[in-house]
């Protein structure tokens, strides 16, 4: 058949049509020549039976004694009904016929055997279509018999020349090929026409769905009609529709799991049951520390080097099992500590299992852990120290000491030195606790200039103590948006350091300069024992002290640096440090101008 409806529509309009022109033709063919060949007979009938009636009138008998009579009522009979005619004897002999020679005659066979000659014998009268045996041509035959005074005496025949007969057969067949000729190039027309008319709209509708298919789904169907056609432009407006808002819909949930898929914080490799790698999210590749798309495609045994995972990772395939366990990779000589999920995965029922792969990279979980640990470990110690000196001079006063009034007010002096320290210790805990507990600060805008001004005067004093000369160096008058307790209690932490590790006649400065992008860089420069680099990191870190004795000399709990660090990184900042061993120290950070 044809690509295009248009032609397969003619060619169907034309096929049924040539279908129904041979059936109507056939019918009307043979209805015609069945009529005329009963018309033939008929009038042959009417013919022979007038000529019997007229030859019987003559009273010709016996019939072979008046051969020269019958010969001419033979021809007249011919040019009347313009037949031939032929006259019998009752036993069949040919007494005279118009279309064989007189002499001839007698040598004509006996056609007493003809079929129209014994259907006159049977019926009266007889009529056939056949060949002639004597001139060899299709002649229709009437038959009557001549009866004298109720005695059989002989056949009257009439014979009709079926050219004329199959002349009008011939026009006929004509006139209908004619006929159907023209039709058919009628047909041909309308049909072409009506095809155009009747798939004007379907084109339509197809290039409007070519460019549905294409990705432009605003389109819409426009056929306006009232029939079948307008119906279908309808039902496919409805399902553009729908399939529009699936597809929206659709591509919502995609983009919804793309970005939970993305954005999680736990890689996650998809493998098929040949362990090849389908899809992997952002997080895997930061993990194993990777280019991105470098491993689809993969088999994981080339990806990962863990056998406990492998191991999981086959038998969740083999069994569909979930399986879950820890592994330890090494990165630049760093230990990375992953916790891994398997967990069976499928798209379908027919297709094998699969697996998912949740690697969570908990390295920062297991470095707080160990600091909590030491935390602990260090708040223990710090703890008891204090307590044991605390119970040993108890125990020193109840064992008589305290009946001695010199070793009685040295030992309780002792037990309140280390009471006090207990108590700044404890303070320091509850405060990096509440800091732990990220309480919303009080931010509001402060001048800072005086609050660093108040500070330094609490001080001042212990500056004097030890000779130290604390100095100012303050910018213009600077509004700061800050938790005004945690601030002071930042600058309390690191004046206080200052001047502990400040040697006598020392100088401790507190500077603060604006810079550019709108921010305030405050500094706090000693000129005491200073800090060697490698300690630089560490010093922030909660209990750490460079020199333990000293510092515990000097009353310091190891929590300082720790609690400012962790203020400074609520206000947004960080905590720097410059500082060599024994050329002093300079801790700053920068602040946001309101």
């Amino acid at each position: 058949m044809f690509s295009k409806f248009r032609w397969n529509f003619v060619f169907s309009v034309l096929l049924i049509s040539i279908i129904g022109f041979v059936f109507f033709d056939f019918f009307l063919y043979y209805s015609l020549k069945d009529y005329l060949y009963q018309q033939t007979f008929h009038e042959m009938r009417l013919k022979t039976h007038l000529a019997v009636f007229w030859l019987e009138q003559k009273h010709l008998q016996p019939l072979p004694d008046h051969l020269a009579s019958l010969n001419d009522i033979t021809f007249q009979i011919r040019d009347i009904v313009n037949c031939r005619v032929t006259i019998l004897d009752s036993s069949g002999r040919v007494l005279t016929d118009t279309d064989v020679p007189t002499e001839r005659i007698q040598f004509m066979d006996n056609h007493y055997n003809r079929p129209e000659v014994q259907d006159a014998l049977k019926n009266g009268w007889g009529q056939i279509y056949r060949e002639s045996d004597t001139i060899r041509r299709k002649l229709f035959y009437t038959a009557f018999l001549i009866n004298y005074q109720t005695k059989k005496v002989g056949f009257l025949r009439l014979a009709y020349y079926a050219a004329n007969f199959e002349a009008s057969i011939d026009k006929i067949l004509s006139s209908l090929i004619i006929a159907n000729l023209v039709g058919l190039a009628i047909l041909l027309i309308s049909s072409l026409v009506l095809g155009a008319l009747v798939t004007i709209p379907i084109l339509q509708i197809v290039r409007t769905a070519q460019k549905i298919a294409a990705g432009n789904l605003d389109k819409k169907f426009s056929v306006n009609r009232k029939d079948e056609i307008g119906l279908l432009n309808a039902i496919l407006n409805q399902l553009t529709e729908r399939m529009r808002n699936q597809i929206h819909e659709i591509s919502y949930e995609r983009s919804k799991l793309q970005n939970i898929f993305t954005n999680l914080d736990i890689g996650i490799i998809v493998v098929d049951h040949q362990k090849r790698v389908l899809q992997a999210n952002p997080e895997i590749y930061q993990i194993l520390e990777i280019a991105t798309n470098e491993i689809k495609d993969q088999n994981i045994i080339d990806i990962l080097f863990s056998e406990p995972l492998l191991t999981d990772i086959g038998q969740t395939l083999t069994t569909g099992n979930r399986n879950k366990g820890e592994m330890v990779c090494l990165r630049n000589e760093n230990k990375i500590f992953l916790n891994y999920i398997v967990i069976p995965f499928t798209t379908s029922e027919s297709e094998p299992t699969g697996a998912l792969i949740q690697l969570h990279n908990i390295t920062e979980l297991k470095t707080l852990e160990a600091i909590r640990r030491d935390f602990v470990a260090n708040a223990s110690h710090e703890l008891k120290t204090p307590l044991t000196a605390i119970t040993g001079y108890a125990e020193t006063l109840l064992d008589g000491a305290i009946d001695e009034p010199s070793a009685r007010v040295k030992f309780i002096r002792r037990i309140r030195e280390q009471a006090q320290r207990l108590e700044f210790l404890i303070a320091d805990l509850l405060k990096l606790s509440e800091l732990d507990r990220e309480n919303a600060l009080d931010i509001k805008p402060r001048i800072l200039n005086s609050i660093i001004e108040e500070v330094i005067e609490d001080f001042k004093d212990k500056a004097l103590q030890k000779n130290i000369e604390l100095s100012l160096k303050l910018a213009e008058t600077v509004k700061v948006k800050i938790d005004e307790e945690g601030i002071r209690t930042v600058f309390s932490n690191l004046i206080d350091n200052a001047i502990k590790y400040t040697p006598e006649g020392g100088l401790v400065t507190v500077r603060m300069n604006l810079i550019p992008h709108n921010r305030v860089r405050v500094e706090v420069i000693d000129t005491g024992i200073g800090i060697d680099r490698k300690y630089h990191e560490r010093i922030f870190q909660r209990f750490y002290r460079v020199d333990k004795a000293r510092s515990r000399s000097l009353g310091g709990t190891g929590l300082g640096l720790a609690i400012v660090k962790h203020i400074i990184e609520q206000h947004g900042g960080k905590i720097h440090i410059q500082s060599e061993l024994g050329s002093g120290s300079c801790f700053w950070f920068e602040l946001k101008v309101r």
